[in-house]
């Protein structure tokens, strides 16, 4: 099993030890990001404009539906239309904004977000960034035709130019800002919170490859090299080359659930979570997203909560899995907002997501937070000690992630084999 790359190890080739030495950090691993995954992107403009074009009540008066025009960039030809829908409110109410990158939400997520007291915009980004590979026939390409940025990139930094819009409403809080995405669009809103420092809060779903599915590590429920699962190689060479950087072409296998040279690359999806850190993120999954790679999700997961742990947060990144497929649905939704409140406002935690332990299973990483060991716990030829799949049954047991209908599926027998094979090969 590949492993990991360590976020803790700087430009220098040295470990970093010390959290007040993390921001220069960070700078060094989203430097990373940008220069083999992401690209450059343009400055902010300095000539944003909003525009009303539509409006009416919805929800039996509950809610109020708008849809303004943003425009920007050199002469104002970068537009991106924005559904704006907020919760009826008294004059002394904020609510908080959420930034659902991608069209993705219904009509009952809708009024589920207001009722809690957040609002939602949904930027449509077609024009601007249309998601084909002939992108460069968008505004934004055309209007900033030097920048190396593609179009998963392209979304989260319009993402930002919405931010930039809602910072300007007195009819929100400014400070608190959440953004959102599912599938391609969970990818974007990664990158949104990678560049944008603004971001409170980050809800990816389903983001899979080329978001925090890792890239050399992948598998189903069931394990590694499980299931049919999106790779580089298929994602950047056959089906999305406008999405990431054309180099990273050179790196993925042709066929899918496929592996080549992911090995060689700097970075890997934990790079991306940890450059977020230690600002609030959650994972939503659905176990049965094969596709989206919920094994090497998970690596991920562990990866990065070693960076929150070692910045003294480990709540602020949870993880949620629920049944089911490729979705981001009024179950997932409960679950991140539930997670938001608790960031933003200190509530009370109500709906059950995971957040690091002890006992966690140690998978394809050879590192641990700097300040809690020297060096990491080895693992057997099943990728984990007995000790840690021992970790990793008792919490499927409690109902952890899976629930009854996974291990019914059989995801207690797979850990059962785990433990038998560790034990064949007299290792603790």
């Amino acid at each position: 099993m590949w492993k990991l790359p360590n976020p803790f190890i700087n430009a220098q080739n040295e470990e970093v030890r010390n959290p007040a030495d993390w921001e220069s950090q960070r700078a060094y691993l989203r430097r990373v990001l940008t220069e083999d995954f992401y690209g450059e992107m343009p400055p902010a403009p300095d000539n944003l404009k909003a525009e009303k074009v539509f409006e009416k009540t919805v929800f039996d008066g509950e809610g109020r539906f708008e849809v303004f025009d943003l425009s920007f960039g050199p002469g104002e030809m970068v537009h991106v239309k924005t559904a704006w829908i907020t919760p009826s409110r008294k004059k002394e109410e904020r609510p908080v904004p959420i930034v659902m990158c991608g069209g993705f939400v219904n009509e009952e997520i809708a009024q589920f977000v207001i009722s809690e007291g957040f609002a939602l915009a949904v930027p449509l980004f077609d024009e601007a960034a249309p998601d084909t590979k002939d992108y460069q026939e968008g505004t934004l390409y055309k209007a900033y035709p030097t920048y190396s940025f593609k179009v998963i990139v392209m979304w989260g930094f319009l993402m930002s130019r919405v931010i930039d819009w809602v910072k300007t409403l007195d009819c929100v809080d400014p400070e608190r800002l959440v953004i959102a995405g599912h599938s391609r669009y969970g990818k974007a809103a990664l990158s949104c919170a990678v560049y944008d420092e603004r971001v409170s809060v980050c809800l990816a779903a389903g983001s899979g490859c080329g978001g925090m599915g890792s890239l050399r590590v992948w598998g189903s429920r069931f394990g590694e090299g499980t299931g049919a699962v999106e790779t580089l190689g298929s994602m950047v060479r056959d089906n999305f080359p406008h999405w990431f950087k054309e180099s990273l072409a050179d790196y993925g296998a042709q066929e899918p659930s496929g592996h080549y040279r992911e090995n060689e690359l700097r970075f890997d999806a934990n790079f991306i979570g940890s450059v977020i850190a230690p600002r609030p993120l959650m994972i939503l999954e659905g176990l049965d997203d094969t596709w989206a790679n919920p094994y090497g999700t998970m690596a991920s997961f562990g990866a990065v909560s070693e960076v929150y742990h070692f910045l003294g947060a480990d709540e602020k990144l949870a993880i949620h899995f629920r049944e089911g497929g490729h979705a981001f649905n009024l179950e997932d939704w409960r679950a991140a907002i539930d997670f938001t409140k608790v960031q933003l406002f200190g509530e009370e935690k109500k709906i059950f997501w995971y957040t690091r332990q002890e006992s966690d299973p140690v998978i394809a990483r050879d590192f641990r937070a700097p300040s809690d060991t020297e060096e990491a716990p080895k693992g057997t030829a099943t990728g984990f000690t007995k000790e840690q799949i021992e970790g990793l049954k008792k919490m499927l047991t409690g109902r952890w992630a899976f629930g009854e209908a996974g291990l019914e599926t059989g995801m207690e027998k797979f850990i059962k084999s785990l433990l038998l094979k560790a034990e064949s090969e007299g290792k603790e």
